[in-house]
């Protein structure tokens, strides 16, 4: 039997005309709900409530009114059983329950249904197809076209010349053509088809032995299943014996198959009402659907709003005025250099109302320009308003325009809403929290981007003071403008639940004490780094000439396509891993080739001395403000998915502790003259928080008593008396710790350990036999994550996964281990950063000179006057270990000296 080919007189299939008013519009709702859910991300709203697969529904229900507008159109909803149960209690046995989270989504899609005006028709013991089935059936008796909005191949049964399925999330129609195309029969076999050769996915059983292919091979030779079985004794070989076998079944999943067309539905019940627009914007709103809200209706989107260009001293009274009536000052400046402490300030973009929007030119230089205030003048206006501190102020950056307005003699008060901060505690794993990505996200809306301006074109870069104040001011004004319209929108979100502890009373207050950190700097010691890079130049070419003679021939050992050709040509070393260019060379690689050679060795020790003299020894004299003579790092909030700070311009959260260069490296970091530098570092917070967070009982108790953790672990890895472990054992064990931290893997903890994977699968599995609390902890966490879509810390801080239900088992392991890890890594960085603006507020209030001047992860530095060495450490000591009350101690180190590596 050949396979059936599909008809060549058959057209492709058309839509019915957009708004065709004898068109009937079926929804299979359960359908698209379900597939929403599976391939959208998990998001939720400020208020947690899962919405993803209400969006996903919500998006598809509005591309169908706005393409194709149609005048009937009704939604089939699953009864709530089904007679097929009766006839096959096996049937969809083999389906695991719904998630939890999604059949509260389910009542919001009837919610949205409802808003929408569109009829929710179902019958009790009947699936959504039969409902389909029976509508197309009223519908043919009536002379109206169908289109079944689906991708239910069961509903194919249905398609004829005046009915068509829409897979609206594929954009991907199916006719007659279509379903002999896909199946290899007319649509009136499809019932037959999906008897013979069952459906896995409904544990309908079908012949065993025959697919679709052979089912389609039967069916074009025979017509139908029963003209098969007719023809029985004609059939040959194994299809026979087992058609012949299981003909029982057979017929049984063609009932099974076959839809309902009574159902008790009437066709009147699929005109669309008059819906409520106000109940569905109310609806969009509670559930943050911003952008649909804005596809919805027109009239929500964001408009142009007026951009005024302030040159005129009244002018910028008038709109000072305006700011205080309206009680807010929204403020974005610019200025001639990214840096806030180098740029000389170019303009000000200034707004208080949504849809007004000004910039106050102050040092153009370009032909044309229009007079500009004095920047003295200006200043004198906008001097009380910064320093109002019950004038909130609203800004994309409030730590930054804090830096601008300080080195201009004007203290920023009334930390008000910061549009970045905000963004990045509703979704930390956005691509960014910029105005432009915000304002994308959030409104739908594209604000002019400042790099268009200063690089109009290939080979021309001005500096923004170089740019026309028509555009600067066009551009300024808008995001101005846009920082009010999103705080606006984002505000209510900040004010309720753990975001008002998380925004109000931790970022907030957290950038104003950055912003005072970053002003102040830290000193280095630049002849010291200088005569560490000379030295290190040294070692490198040494290192470079060990590298040629190991390899046998001089080459570049920075190269890594020309070090692939020596290790794994010329050296025969082993492919250990490849990329799409070529073998990889990374460090994992060097690192498991070291063993049988010494290049690899080699050219890592080159590596990693060549990054740290680049990095730090080279760049940090570079990084040194002439003014100050200081280096001033810029810390990034709204980076780090686990909430921790990071650090750039120059990176100091990355010095290595463990090598003898990022030793010397920490010793150049020195205080003022007739300081000291306090170091004060948490202990083990992140094996704390996991010891409160697990409850698990041998962990809690080695804190309370305050055994060594390492070596109660070593005790259990090795089998030996705490009393017995050594020196190595012990830290054999910490590696193991803080892996289950981290979430490595045996592999990863082999590599790192250098020993054999079954080992470290032993030492793993030990771990968790001693600390049985902590995989049961883990284990919750995953499966809350897999339920909600997100993790939280402690205070309440969350983090989205998105490929945590992902059928990928990499990218759904990666995801896993994010969700082991950010609980405890978040909350640490939680509680650093509550020791920050608790230890800045108290040295504030003690009227102290002690500075707080560097952060590296779980330590803090201070600058101290040797009068205040005493104060300053019971002070410090004390509020950093009363952050926050967990099950366990928090204990901090603190130590003092003449440079950053003695202190610590």
């Amino acid at each position: 039997m050949a396979t059936p080919a599909v008809p060549p007189d058959l057209p492709q299939t058309e839509l019915p005309p957009r708004g065709d008013p004898n068109t009937l519009y079926v929804i299979d709702v359960s359908s698209f709900v379900f597939r929403a859910y599976h391939a959208l991300p998990p998001l939720s709203s400020s208020r947690g409530e899962p919405t993803h697969a209400v969006r996903g529904f919500t998006s598809m229900l509005l591309k169908l009114l706005e393409e194709r507008d149609p005048q009937w159109v009704a939604a089939a909803l699953e009864g709530e059983g089904s007679f097929r149960k009766e006839l096959y209690p096996e049937y969809k046995a083999n389906r695991d329950a719904p998630p939890e989270d999604l059949g509260q989504q389910v009542l919001r899609v009837h919610e949205v249904l409802d808003a929408f005006g569109i009829p929710r028709l179902r019958h009790p013991r009947y699936e959504a197809d039969d409902v389909i089935a029976t509508l197309v059936r009223l519908a043919r008796e009536r002379g109206l076209s169908v289109v079944i909005v689906s991708a239910d191949k069961d509903l194919l049964q249905l398609v004829g010349p005046d009915v068509c399925m829409l897979d609206t999330m594929r954009d991907r129609i199916f006719g007659v053509a279509e379903t002999w195309a896909k199946f290899g029969v007319a649509p009136e076999q499809v019932r037959d088809l999906l008897a013979l050769m069952g459906d896995s996915s409904d544990n309908v059983p079908g012949v065993p032995s025959v697919g679709q292919k052979t089912a389609a091979k039967l069916l074009a030779a025979h017509g139908s299943m029963a003209g098969v079985y007719e023809a029985l004794d004609s059939l040959k070989g194994r299809v026979k014996t087992k058609l012949d076998e299981h003909r029982d079944q057979a017929e049984l999943s063609r009932d099974l198959v076959t839809l309902k067309d009574d159902a008790d539905v009437g066709l009147a019940d699929a005109q669309v009402g008059e819906g409520d627009p106000a109940a569905l914007r109310a609806l969009f709103t509670e559930l943050e659907f911003t952008r649909l809200l804005a596809q919805l209706d027109p009239q929500a989107a964001p408009s142009e709003g007026t951009v005024e260009v302030l040159t005129s001293l009244e002018e910028l009274r008038a709109l000072a005025a305006e700011a205080r009536d309206h009680g807010q000052l929204a403020i974005v400046s610019y200025l001639t250099d990214p840096d806030p402490l180098r740029g000389e300030l170019v303009g000000v973009g200034l707004s208080f109302a949504e849809g007004r929007g000004a910039y106050l030119p102050l040092a153009h230089r370009t032909l044309g320009a229009p007079e500009m205030v004095p920047m003295d003048d200006a200043l004198g206006v906008l001097r009380p308003l910064l320093e109002n501190s019950l004038l909130p102020k609203l800004s994309p950056d409030l730590k930054r325009e804090d830096l601008i307005w300080r080195r201009r003699g004007i203290e920023l008060r009334g930390y008000g809403f910061d549009v970045a901060l905000a963004s990045y505690l509703l979704d930390p794993g956005r691509h960014g929290h910029g105005m432009v990505e915000v304002a994308r996200a959030e409104l739908d809306a594209e604000l002019p981007l400042l790099e268009r301006l200063v690089h109009p074109k290939r080979g021309v870069r001005l500096q923004p003071d170089e740019v026309d104040v028509p555009s600067l001011g066009d551009l300024a004004a808008k995001h101005a403008d846009f920082v009010v319209r999103l705080t606006n929108l984002l505000r209510p979100r900040m004010e309720h639940g753990d975001f008002v502890r998380l925004f109000r009373e931790l970022e907030l207050p957290l950038a104003a004490v950055l912003a005072d950190m970053e002003r102040v700097g830290v000193r280095v010691d630049t002849e010291k780094l200088g005569a560490m890079s000379a030295a290190a130049s040294e070692e490198l070419a040494a290192l470079e000439a060990r590298c040629h003679t190991l390899a046998g021939h001089a080459f570049n050992v920075g190269s890594p396509r020309q070090l692939e050709t020596i290790l794994f040509d010329e050296l025969g070393l082993p492919v250990v891993k490849r990329t799409k260019t070529g073998r990889s060379t990374d460090a994992q690689v060097l690192e498991e080739l070291a063993a049988q050679h010494a290049l690899p060795e080699a050219i890592l020790a080159h590596r990693t001395l060549s990054k740290l003299q680049g990095t730090y020894l080279d760049a940090l004299p570079a990084a040194v403000l002439p003014e100050t003579g200081r280096v001033h790092t810029r810390y990034n909030q709204a980076v780090a998915a686990t909430g921790r700070l990071s650090s750039s311009d120059p990176n100091l959260q990355n010095i290595p502790i463990r090598t003898n260069y990022g030793r010397r490296i920490r010793e150049a970091f020195v205080p003022a003259p007739g300081l000291l530098l306090l170091a004060a570092d948490y202990s083990q917070i992140e094996l704390r928080v996991l010891a409160h967070l697990s409850g698990d009982p041998e962990l809690v108790d080695a804190y309370r008593t305050g055994e060594d953790v390492h070596r109660r672990t070593a005790s259990a890895l090795f089998d030996v008396a705490p009393g017995d472990v050594d020196y190595t054992q012990r830290n054999q064990a910490k590696t193991v710790n803080f892996a289950v931290i981290y979430g490595q893997t045996q592999f990863a903890l082999a590599r790192n350990l250098k020993i054999e994977r079954s080992e470290a699968k032993r030492y793993i599995d030990a771990f968790f036999a001693r600390y049985a609390g902590v995989q049961r902890f883990m284990e919750t966490v995953v499966e809350e994550a897999k339920r909600t879509g997100y993790v939280t810390t402690l205070l309440g801080r969350r983090r989205g996964l998105n490929d945590i239900r992902s059928r990928n088992r990499n990218l759904r392991a990666g995801a896993e281990r994010i969700a082991r890890n950010t609980p405890i890594q978040g909350t640490a960085a939680d509680i650093i950063k509550i020791a920050m603006v608790r230890v800045q507020d108290r040295l504030r209030r003690e009227g102290m000179a002690t500075r707080m001047i560097l952060t590296v992860h779980d330590e803090l530095l201070f600058e101290v006057p040797e009068g205040e060495r005493a104060e300053a450490e019971v002070l410090i000591k004390e509020t950093m270990e009363g952050a926050l009350t967990l099950d366990v101690p928090l204990e901090v180190d603190v130590g003092f000296g003449t440079n950053w590596g003695a202190a610590h």
